[in-house]
């Protein structure tokens, strides 16, 4: 399934002329431990990507097919660094053109943004952001991709699709959490962005979103 890029609007607005400034002036990346001290920690990479809609910069998200674990989640394409990726930066835009379907050539990595991990499964995830070129056509992995969503930004930094809600607390996520060594249980809520009615992109994946948007706004983007 391929969505059309969104058309929602709001009235402030962002480029991509103002991503791609704002990623020469990003930080150098810090590392965000989640679990201390995982067993089998193990690299993995993600994309932001960023697509023009009209004149505005927007993020592609994608939702999870249902086959896969925590599907139905929304998230930004990525997943492990094989031997054969020359870099980290290389198996996010890999990564994200076969979920995505589209030509790698057409994905350019711009900046990259806090390293995150090991979470519950043992990942340590760099994230990166990225720009979708121009006339690029979604044609996704319906093994891994059940549906896309494209987001202006502008939308995403409205407060009216923004929000904090309480963390998971399903049983697997505890049983898993309970049994790594010195684990920590999160004492605050998560954020959430919206993609639709009823649907968000939170947790991790919202965390990342939130340290691009703190980027792009000098830092006045917060919740």
């Amino acid at each position: 399934m391929t969505d059309s890029p969104s058309t929602r609007m709001t009235s402030a607005d962002v480029t991509v002329a103002d991503v791609v400034a704002a990623c020469r002036t990003l930080p150098e990346p810090m590392w965000h431990r989640i679990v201390p001290d995982h067993p089998n920690p193990r690299r993995a990479a993600t994309l932001i990507p960023v697509i023009d809609v009209d004149g505005s910069a927007a993020i592609v998200v994608t939702k999870r097919a249902g086959s896969l674990e925590h599907g139905g989640d929304w998230v930004f394409p990525g997943g492990r660094v094989d031997d054969a990726d020359s870099s980290h930066a290389d198996a996010a835009r890999r990564e994200a053109s076969e979920e995505l379907g589209v030509d790698i050539a057409d994905l350019e990595v711009i900046g990259q943004l806090a390293t995150r991990g090991p979470i519950v499964s043992g990942y340590v995830i760099e994230n990166y952001v990225g720009l979708v070129a121009p006339g690029a056509r979604f044609a996704p992995d319906a093994s891994e991709v059940a549906a896309i969503d494209v987001i202006r930004i502008a939308t995403l930094l409205d407060a009216a699709n923004h929000h904090r809600a309480d963390v998971d607390t399903s049983a697997r996520r505890q049983e898993r959490l309970a049994a790594l060594p010195n684990f920590r249980p999160m004492l605050t809520a998560l954020r959430h962005y919206r993609v639709g009615e009823g649907e968000h992109l939170w947790g991790l994946q919202a965390e990342v979103l939130h340290e691009l948007l703190g980027h792009l706004t000098g830092g006045r983007h917060d919740f």
